[in-house]
């Protein structure tokens, strides 16, 4: 996929193209791992509410399906920095807390098991035990309470850790993970109806048998994962239709990359990483402006200017009615459906990135429904249906490459025997009918054109598609129709 970075804020788009040059990898990945860092930044503090009112997060999850080799960990090790150091710094202004929290909490539970023991005591020598429940009731509600810090970025990928770290901490986190193979075997996506929950800032209440019940209040959560091709489709194949039953890959942003592998080329150019640093000093700026410790979470509910309502009306009409039968996007509407929501997302993530809390002005709609466009465009080549090819076409591209080789190992010859496709050719040519309908098409296209002569059909190779040496000056052009004499 080429990545719209164009239609980036400065920026950003600036950052994308120097860690571009700089990493030497998948500008797609790049820009994916650009954009969650933004979305994971600000999505604790900040919602969108879409034209027609309808109010959500602006947390974005991705796949990109990159090769072996592309330097995934480096572009995403670079890219989460600012989280990181983040991360780290609030573990240790939040440690003495939590040591205090700790001791309290041994303190407490001394002092409860004291009272159901007096409790137990009471009751088996036939005493009231109203004093004793009243004292553990009141002692239940002075439990102390785990202080919640912001834990952001997630490598355990189980659905209790998730849980588990959404209830504790601030219920705001990501899975980051450059080895994304892990995150989707692990036991998070075994049911993946939690996940959609959590994109979808739906509360959830887990109930354990042994422990106490979890309860995530309106979570933010995203995951963001490089993964190779063969493991997603392995994944894909496992969870068969559940995968569309419950649109599971619609709620991701996929990219498909090409491999830089042999095109890297270290020049010794001294390159800038102004536009890069610039980006990480404003992740650091907004997660310091909207991380506070111990305060109620605030929400900034983000809306489009009224000139920017026109933008996103027409992306959502057009894509919605591309999904009715025989419409462009009828073979992926799960994802159709959701794309207008993502464009919201994007937008509001890049008009606080750019212009901090403000409504979402038109310039930053349009980025985000083009930067959308560009994912669905590519969801719709990686999941939709495939044209049906005809046998004839693809007979003759296998000719074509058969030919060409031919052409190559004779030193450029134009032209060839029939008959000695049968001979020599793809074995599924050595089929009288398939061959002559192989080569009725690249007749029709002007690849070739038939000769009889001298009792013998010859294929000649049009030079503007073979690499015919010293070509014969007649070539005439494309012509439909079985052989004939030489003109």
């Amino acid at each position: 996929m080429n990545f719209p970075t164009f239609f980036l804020p400065p920026v950003l788009r600036q950052s994308v193209l120097e860690t571009e040059r700089t990493a030497q990898a998948p500008e797609s990945l790049i820009a994916s791992a650009h954009l969650s860092a933004a979305s994971l930044a600000c999505q604790h503090f900040l919602r969108v509410r879409r034209p027609g009112g309808q109010e959500g997060p602006v947390s974005l999850s991705f796949i990109d399906i990159v090769p072996s080799g592309e330097r995934k960990t480096t572009v995403h090790k670079d890219i989460f920095q600012p989280i990181v150091d983040f991360q780290r710094e609030e573990e240790i202004r939040m440690q003495p807390q939590i040591d205090n929290y700790h001791l309290a909490l041994s303190e407490w539970e001394v002092e409860i098991r004291d009272l159901y023991r007096r409790k137990s005591s009471l009751k088996k020598s036939g005493k009231s035990t109203q004093g004793a429940e009243d004292e553990i009731e009141q002692m239940l509600e002075e439990k102390p309470k785990r202080p919640k810090g912001f834990k952001l970025l997630m490598q355990d990928a189980t659905a209790e850790a998730v849980a588990q770290r959404l209830h504790e901490e601030h219920p705001t986190a990501a899975i980051v993970s450059s080895e994304g193979g892990l995150v989707l075997e692990s036991a998070l996506f075994r049911s993946l109806g939690m996940f959609n929950s959590l994109w979808s800032n739906e509360d959830l209440e887990i109930v354990r048998r042994t422990k106490e019940t979890l309860k995530i209040i309106s979570p933010n959560f995203g995951v963001t994962i490089a993964v190779q091709e063969e493991v997603i489709k392995k994944f894909l194949k496992r969870k068969g239709s559940e995968i569309h039953n419950s649109g599971f890959m619609s709620r991701f942003l996929i990219s498909r990359s090409l491999p830089k592998r042999g095109s890297r080329i270290i020049t010794g150019e001294d390159l800038s990483r102004s536009g890069s640093d610039e980006f990480k000093a404003r992740i650091t700026e907004i997660l310091k402006a909207t991380h506070v410790f111990d305060e109620p979470a605030s929400k900034y509910v983000m809306e489009y200017e009224p000139s920017a309502y026109k933008p996103w009306i027409d992306f959502f009409n057009e894509t919605e009615l591309a999904q009715a039968p025989g419409g462009s996007l009828a073979d992926i509407p799960e994802a159709a459906s959701k794309i207008g929501e993502q464009a919201a997302r994007i937008s509001a993530v890049l008009q606080y990135f750019e212009h901090g809390p403000s409504p979402i002005n038109a310039v930053n709609a349009e980025r985000g429904i083009n930067i959308a466009r560009g994912y669905l465009m590519q969801h719709k080549e990686i999941f939709g249906a495939k044209p049906e090819i005809p046998q004839d076409e693809i007979d003759a591209g296998s000719l074509g490459r058969w030919l060409w080789r031919q052409c190559e190992r004779y030193g450029g010859m134009s032209r060839f025997r029939r008959n000695e496709i049968l001979k020599f050719g793809p074995a599924a040519l050595r089929n009288t009918v398939r061959r002559e309908a192989a080569l009725i098409f690249m007749v029709r296209a002007g690849h070739v054109r038939l000769e009889f002569s001298n009792k013998t059909t010859f294929v000649h190779l049009n030079p503007e598609f073979f690499p015919v040496q010293n070509p014969p000056a007649w070539f005439p052009p494309p012509f439909s129709g079985l052989p004939t004499g030489r003109i």
